[in-house]
């Protein structure tokens, strides 16, 4: 979607917003005041907080799946090593827009009655679209027996998740260095999946 610098100020400046004081806090004064606009410019592009809130998450899951799909190797058939692949793509689209990381990890865990359920809708639908990312070309045929590439990836999933929550709550700077760490996590994970005679390392 093409924007104007005045709308492109509204996104960043109630993305800053929503990020540091969560979506109840945050009020449409506060926005236009970050942003440096008048709020009849701010009603000239949404009805209200809610509809902004959804139309920044969009924009920023919507963008970063982009970089993923762009920039994906779907030639690397190994599952652990298409996962790193996309970590670093992800950790450098972050690192180039600073406020999508702390908007994404607070709108993952915002519970706001006005906008929970369909941030919980958006989450699996981004999830389901991940997963499509993550699995495509993919040969299975190093899990051990057993193991399901539904379970490998749910297994992949709750240590992400637990990974991400460990950076957040330990005020750490979700870098190179830490995805250094979540590699040697896979490696682990590997280890436990695959069947070495297989062709699994």
């Amino acid at each position: 979607m093409s924007e104007t610098p005045k709308h492109a100020l509204i996104l960043n400046a109630a993305a800053a917003q929503f990020a540091k004081y969560g979506y109840k806090k945050t009020t449409v004064d506060e926005i236009v005041a970050e942003a440096g606009i008048s709020k009849g410019l701010f009603y000239h592009y949404y009805e209200n907080k809610k509809q902004l809130y959804l139309a920044i998450y969009d924009r920023f899951t919507a963008a970063l799946s982009e970089s993923v799909k762009q920039e994906i190797d779907t030639s690397n058939t190994d599952f652990f090593n298409r996962l790193k692949q996309i970590s670093h793509i992800r950790i450098a689209f972050i690192n180039q827009y600073p406020d999508l990381w702390n908007f994404l990890y607070s709108a993952y865990y915002e519970s706001h009655p006005d906008i929970a359920s369909e941030i919980k809708e958006k989450n699996q639908q981004m999830v389901r679209a991940s997963y499509s990312d993550t699995a495509s070309n993919i040969d299975w045929t190093k899990l051990k027996k057993g193991i399901s590439p539904n379970t490998a990836i749910t297994a992949v999933t709750w240590l992400a998740e637990g990974f991400v929550r460990e950076v957040n709550s330990q005020k750490l700077e979700f870098d190179e260095n830490e995805y250094a760490k979540f590699d040697q996590y896979l490696e682990l994970l590997r280890s436990g999946l695959y069947d070495s005679e297989n062709g699994g390392n």
